[in-house]
């Protein structure tokens, strides 16, 4: 690989159009009002134009020159998206809530720095946006690069250490208040919120950016939903009756990163029948 060249403004101006319509332009024929809506959030602020380009930062990435990267690091696993929106809450398998990346999307083989890289400018965007001080952002950057390599490193004189979370008994500070706000969140009332009960049963509440399904796209989903479930292995799986599907629908407006993008919710029976499915996306 090559270093970027220099360019002047005007000629990166075009490029990033370029970039952009090779991306996009199937999806934005499909959908303009879809994508109108997402390059308007991305102008809003360099944070979001950030998330909303990267295929920019990967065409960037691609003409970069990369010293790490060699026959050992240039194909590993990577988060493929990896900027400061993408972290969060959620439920693993054997009901522990977690603090952790919760968007895998883009996962990709590719160069770990590439994942290291596009975390570090998304922090120092949203710092810039804070009036953080350059000095600052720098330690901040510092400070992530460093416990990277920790990491990294206990993991390497630690093998099986890899299954390490961070959760209520492994955290404290800001990131354990975190999980502690997202445990007093329940299921029933994140279903409450989208579903309605008619005949009982629950269905998808219709309205907004929410649209039914006809018969062959409906047909279509759930044939994807059936190929995704062979995917669970045996041990992961979990009773006969959780994944059978109450109800579809399609969406608009998930993300930036999603715009043009056909999406679906899928309500499906859970562990009993007492009313308390489960939501996929």
């Amino acid at each position: 690989m090559h270093q970027v060249r220099e360019r002047s403004g005007e000629q990166r101006r075009a490029e990033i159009v370029d970039v952009l319509v090779d991306a996009f332009d199937d999806l934005i024929r499909a959908d303009v009002s879809a994508f109108r809506k997402k390059f308007r959030k991305m102008a809003a602020d360099p944070f979001r134009f950030y998330r909303g380009a990267a295929c920019l930062f990967y065409y960037d990435m691609a003409r970069a020159d990369d010293p790490w990267s060699d026959e050992r690091t240039g194909r590993v696993w990577i988060q493929g998206d990896l900027h400061a929106g993408n972290f969060g809450t959620y439920m693993d398998s054997a009901g522990t809530l977690v603090f952790d990346v919760n968007d895998f999307d883009e996962a990709y083989l590719g160069s770990f720095i590439w994942d290291l890289k596009r975390l570090v400018a998304s922090v120092a965007l949203i710092a810039w946006t804070k009036a953080i001080s350059d000095d600052d952002i720098e330690r901040l950057i510092k400070a992530y690069v460093r416990a990277y390599v920790r990491q990294v490193r206990h993991f390497a004189d630690h093998p099986g250490d890899d299954k390490f979370k961070l959760q209520l008994d492994t955290t404290d500070g800001l990131i354990r208040d975190v999980l502690l706000r997202a445990r007093m969140n329940t299921r029933v009332e994140l279903l409450d919120s989208f579903t309605v009960i008619q005949d009982y049963e629950r269905r998808f509440r219709l309205g907004p950016g929410v649209r039914e399904l006809d018969e062959e796209e409906d047909a279509a989903v759930c044939a994807a939903f059936d190929r995704y479930l062979d995917t669970i292995s045996e041990n992961k799986r979990f009773g006969s009756i959780t994944y059978g599907v109450k109800s579809i629908v399609g969406r608009k407006g998930f993300g930036i990163g999603s715009a043009g993008l056909p999406a679906y919710n899928i309500l499906v029976e859970g562990r009993t029948q007492a009313l308390e499915m489960w939501c996929c996306r």
